[in-house]
């Protein structure tokens, strides 16, 4: 059976068959485009849909694995909610998408996980976690996630919300109150891509976060928004190494490939580790991209 990978994010959406069949997967043909400007559900299903349907003959079988930014419930049915998109909350997110198809004449079988999930799949099975046991992936985006392997097994929780980075709370400050998921003072609320861009906008600021991190060192406006978002990111990792004892964390999305990341949050960590991480806690770049957690979709077939 053909496997597909989709990884639905706010700005972009990547699809790509993947095949499995030799020792490292192959992504094939992958094609991005940009989510659709409403992010609503029956819009992002019709954007899904048609990028599977020019790759997929007509009464054909295929698998399609979906990468949600977002809250799903414990058995991987229900979205429970997608702080940046609309009318998702509550939704059959893959039996829509199998609907979708069906009535397109191709019969598709879906699964859903979320996508820094996948991302810690993907980067587990060809990536930067290869022959690792315990591990974070995180997803620098539209949002921030993080998808935690402890023990060789990906950490889901009783509820299925586990491994929630973007949602830890490191303020109490009250301004810090618009996070989608509607708590209060959330990494997310300082460190996402969408939030680093609406500050900048408020300040006259150029509303792209690749544009601030290159002019951080020559604007004063623009160093202070990225040096808050960096350093209470660096917190975060700092958090979370003490909580799990990570061999890696992995950073990955597309705030992640910008010049010189990776090193400088390196730096920033360093002064919140116990002593006793600072020597055996390594950060690095995801050597997959995009690509891992679309082979992180497509593989859960395996789990089906």
């Amino acid at each position: 059976m053909r496997r597909f990978g989709i990884d639905i994010g706010g700005h972009t959406i990547t699809a790509a068959e993947v095949d499995f069949t030799g020792s490292i997967p192959a992504v094939i043909a992958p094609e991005t485009i940009e989510t659709p400007e409403t992010r609503d559900l029956s819009d992002v299903i019709g954007a899904v849909g048609a990028l599977v349907s020019k790759r997929v003959h007509e009464s054909e079988e295929c698998f399609v694995g979906l990468c949600i930014p977002g809250f799903l419930d414990r058995d991987r049915r229900h979205i429970v909610r997608l702080t940046n998109f609309k009318n998702c909350d509550g939704a059959e997110g893959a039996q829509l998408m199998e609907r979708f198809f069906a009535a397109h004449g191709i019969a598709a079988h879906c699964a859903m996980e979320n996508d820094a999930n996948c991302a810690a799949l993907g980067e587990e099975i060809a990536g930067a976690a290869r022959g690792m046991t315990d591990f974070a992936v995180i997803t620098l985006g539209t949002g921030i996630g993080s998808g935690i392997v402890t023990g060789g097994r990906l950490l889901t929780g009783a509820h299925g919300f586990a491994a929630e980075f973007g949602h830890i709370a490191l303020k109490g400050d009250h301004t810090l109150c618009h996070c989608g998921c509607q708590g209060m003072g959330h990494l997310e609320e300082i460190a996402s891509a969408d939030n680093i861009e609406n500050s900048a906008r408020a300040l006259g600021l150029p509303g792209d976060f690749r544009k601030l991190w290159d002019m951080r060192f020559d604007d004063e406006r623009a160093y202070g928004i990225i040096i808050k978002a960096s350093d209470a990111l660096a917190r975060g990792i700092a958090s979370l190494a003490s909580l799990f004892d990570p061999e890696a964390v992995i950073l990955s999305g597309g705030m992640s490939r910008a010049d010189g990341l990776v090193d400088e949050i390196s730096k920033l960590t360093v002064k919140y580790l116990p002593f006793m991480y600072v020597s055996v806690l390594d950060i690095v770049k995801s050597e997959l991209g995009s690509s891992a957690a679309v082979i992180g979709a497509a593989s859960l077939l395996r789990n089906r």
